[in-house]
């Protein structure tokens, strides 16, 4: 979070996933950095990804080998990476993130596309173009993911900030209302144009009952991002209401 501060991320990408997904012990980090060593030695012994220098020929073949040897299960909720390197098992978020740190070993320059509720990888080499869908057992990327009006390459940061919004949902619905809005707060530190943290952070205000807090949060929000006004109108006619009931039972 402290490098965070500046809107940059300068830590290894493999580092911060770690540290978002929980591991807080430099002897913890060092284990899952040794994990993710090891995979990489084993896609260069086992596979012929040094004997090419095209980069959609040796991403293929680390697509490949993963799907078989490292990729054992999906499950929607499976975002932590620990769980991906420890039993092999993910979801989109975190087989992607396994893809790129070890694509970007190899030197690919692997893209990670977000469309509403999913996430998949792109490369583009010498004007050709080539996706990887790693929660379908075919690997093929839908059409309509493919060419969804939303879809938008994501930075490193924003990859944080999924793994940070998938725990706050997760401990909303576990009624952690304080602990959601840490990981809120997170979420929108590594990708504050997001405005499905901020819809989950006043969720957890109003559950607390703490109209005027969230009222608060959602005017300033809403200086800084005056488009999504339309979209929080509903909400923000409701806090209006609930703030005022308040006073009125303080009268």
């Amino acid at each position: 979070m402290h490098d965070m501060e500046d809107g940059q991320l300068d830590m290894p990408f493999e580092n911060a996933c770690l540290i978002a997904s929980g591991v807080n012990t430099d002897k913890k980090m060092q284990t899952y950095l040794r994990k993710i060593d090891l995979l990489i030695s084993r896609i260069s012994h086992e596979t012929d990804v040094n004997k090419t220098s095209d980069p959609i020929a040796k991403a293929g073949t680390i697509f490949d080998w993963l799907q078989k040897n490292a990729n054992e299960g999906v499950y929607n909720d499976c975002y932590d990476i620990r769980d991906t390197l420890n039993i092999r098992v993910g979801n989109c978020l975190s087989y992607a993130i396994q893809f790129t740190i070890i694509c970007r070993h190899f030197d690919i320059d692997i893209k990670n596309i977000f469309v509403p509720g999913h996430i998949y990888n792109m490369l583009v080499s010498s004007e050709q173009t080539r996706y990887f869908e790693h929660t379908h057992s075919d690997g093929i990327v839908k059409n309509a993911d493919k060419y969804h009006p939303q879809k938008k390459i994501m930075k490193d940061k924003e990859l944080l900030a999924e793994i940070f919004l998938y725990k706050a949902r997760n401990a909303n619905s576990d009624m952690k209302y304080e602990e959601s809005c840490k990981n809120c707060q997170r979420a929108l530190l590594c990708n504050p144009d997001d405005n499905r943290p901020v819809i989950l952070l006043l969720d957890n205000h109003i559950a607390k009952k703490n109209y005027e807090e969230a009222f608060r949060y959602l005017n300033e929000y809403l200086s800084r991002h005056p488009d999504d006004k339309k979209s929080f109108k509903n909400t923000y006619i409701l806090l209006q209401r609930l703030c005022k009931k308040e006073d009125n039972k303080l009268d």
